[in-house]
């Protein structure tokens, strides 16, 4: 086993990934449970509740299975442990790859799927991994509020432009971390994952249009269904 692997599949990263991960389920049992009391105030209907819960229980799996796969993608490379404290906390595997190899490249390597990372190197990827998704966290707690009141006094003002700041920022930020792949007409497994996953999410989204309940399923579809592309064109090539 490569140094850098020693560490990760650890006894001790499984002792506190897992501390984390026990803190992040209990805060939805205990919002559950507030949930629950908070109903029974309000005299709801408990059958009903149950019903919602096992609905919202079953919608939630399948959009979930692109993080499993996610999370099955990155163990070769950070361990079995450290994929699975991020991929359950805050982060997705878009941003633990880009954020990685981003690390892995500041301390000259190729990559992060280079075989045998030095321990410290290591450590600095995971490091960086874990400090960098904090900012919006951070922001959120500091600066939320006022930026909620500034877009309230901006669509008391102008409505409409409203919709077309964020989509902007949101198509900035997507634009920018998909150009790279996008425009680096070598690797064609990369492009042909790209543009059928984005077909999927197409076809999937004006099926929604008819059966609403699918429009929960287009982001992991995508995601599979690029994924398969991906495979299927490694293997023809």
């Amino acid at each position: 086993m490569s140094e850098h692997l020693s560490i990760a599949n650890s006894t001790a990263m499984a002792a506190l990934c897992g501390l984390t991960i026990l803190v992040v389920l209990i805060q939805p049992v205990l919002f559950s449970l507030a949930a629950v009391r908070r109903a029974k105030e309000l005299d709801m209907d408990m059958a009903e509740l149950k019903t919602a819960a096992k609905s919202s229980s079953l919608f939630s799996v399948i959009p979930s299975l692109p993080i499993l796969i996610s999370y099955l993608l990155l163990v070769p490379f950070l361990g079995r442990f450290f994929p699975w404290l991020r991929l359950s906390v805050v982060g997705s595997a878009a941003y633990e790859t880009m954020v990685a190899n981003m690390a892995a490249e500041a301390f000259g390597l190729e990559s992060m799927s280079v075989p045998n990372i030095p321990a410290e190197v290591f450590i600095g990827i995971v490091f960086v991994v874990s400090i960098g998704i904090l900012g919006g966290n951070l922001f959120n707690v500091i600066f939320l509020k006022m930026y909620d009141r500034k877009v309230a006094s901006l669509k008391s003002k102008n409505a409409a432009v409203v919709p077309v700041i964020t989509t902007a920022m949101f198509l900035g930020m997507y634009s920018t971390m998909a150009a790279p792949h996008m425009t680096n007409f070598t690797n064609i497994s990369g492009l042909g994952s790209f543009f059928i996953a984005g077909a999927c999410a197409l076809a999937v989204g004006k099926a929604a249009d008819k059966v609403p309940g699918l429009k929960e399923f287009a982001f992991p579809a995508s995601m599979i269904a690029g994924m398969l592309a991906a495979c299927l064109i490694n293997a023809v090539l």
